[in-house]
């Protein structure tokens, strides 16, 4: 954010922090400045000039971005055509769409959908929070569909809890070698079908208890070997944090971060179900001290 930031008056924080969310609001159907500009009463000119002085983006560029970036979501987490996703975020073809996307992602459509590379991400500026400590958490709230998921399902508790990790490695193993040979059995061939890794979800009891954690991925469909369960997690409204980080460690911290601070510090939304999940994207899972992946975590607005 520019340096500039810190030196605007309060009225123009207020004006950019409802541009922003005025475009968060109407993501599909905002057309940009001039439209931003009637619904605050305000000049687009010194619309735009506070815009980029604020959030270093032209509107356009932000509103390009964020589509581009829900985009690549819809992408990793549903089964829905390109050609359909390019048309919901204004695109007149799958060809504009994947040469805009490509540009900005530096992934194709077809690669952030297979999982050979991870995209950009891009989250909404104005829901940025610091917390006690000076530590961050990127926070975006968005509504998602109802999805499946497909994958091992495994029991734990507090005492065994560090062999999740050690599960996910002997899993990203197996996916390293099938990278050298051709599978051999279905349940070779369902952990490349759904991009066995890609996803990890967590289910809290009711009581206490054991949790039941999924090693798994996107279901794409089809039958899947004995071995494997498949598992729904419902429509709703999700609290989506950035972790960037090697893994186990930095997925540790947000965790941390979220239910420590973020969850009972938070005065506009509650947690709402006993279901999370992340999204692991392609990367040095271990190793890379960039490696980043996302973490979703059911919520409401508090009632007043």
């Amino acid at each position: 954010m520019s340096d500039l930031y810190y030196n605007m008056p309060m009225e123009w924080l207020t004006t950019i922090k409802d541009a922003l969310q005025y475009i968060e609001d109407h993501l599909l159907e905002v057309e940009g400045a001039e439209e931003l500009a009637s619904h605050l009463a305000i000049s687009s000119s010194y619309l735009q000039q506070g815009f980029q002085i604020m959030t270093e983006h032209t509107i356009a560029e932000y509103i390009r971005n964020r589509r581009l970036y829900q985009a690549a979501r819809d992408l990793m987490t549903s089964d829905t055509k390109i050609t359909d996703i390019a048309l919901k975020y204004g695109y007149d073809n799958s060809a504009s769409f994947s040469k805009a996307f490509t540009r900005f992602h530096e992934a194709s459509p077809s690669e952030v959908r297979k999982g050979t590379k991870r995209p950009r991400t891009f989250f909404p500026i104005q829901i940025s929070i610091t917390i006690r400590g000076g530590q961050s958490l990127d926070v975006e709230i968005v509504e998602k569909e109802a999805f499946r998921a497909v994958g091992f399902m495994g029991e734990y508790t507090l005492e065994n809890s560090t062999d999740i990790a050690k599960r996910w490695k002997e899993i990203n193993k197996l996916k390293d070698e099938l990278k050298l040979r051709e599978p051999e059995t279905d349940l070779e061939r369902a952990l490349l079908a759904h991009n066995i890794g890609s996803c990890g979800v967590t289910e809290y009891p009711a009581d206490k208890g054991p949790y039941r954690y999924l090693f798994g991925g996107i279901y794409r469909g089809g039958e899947v070997p004995p071995e494997m369960e498949v598992y729904e997690i419902r429509k709703g409204t999700w609290a989506v944090f950035n972790c960037v980080g090697k893994l186990p460690d930095a997925m540790e911290e947000i965790n941390d971060l979220i239910w420590n601070h973020w969850v009972p510090d938070n005065a506009e939304y509650e947690v709402d179900g006993q279901c999370e999940f992340e999204l692991y994207y392609q990367g040095d899972y271990y190793n890379d001290p960039e490696y980043l992946c996302t973490k979703w975590i059911p919520v409401k607005r508090r009632e007043n």
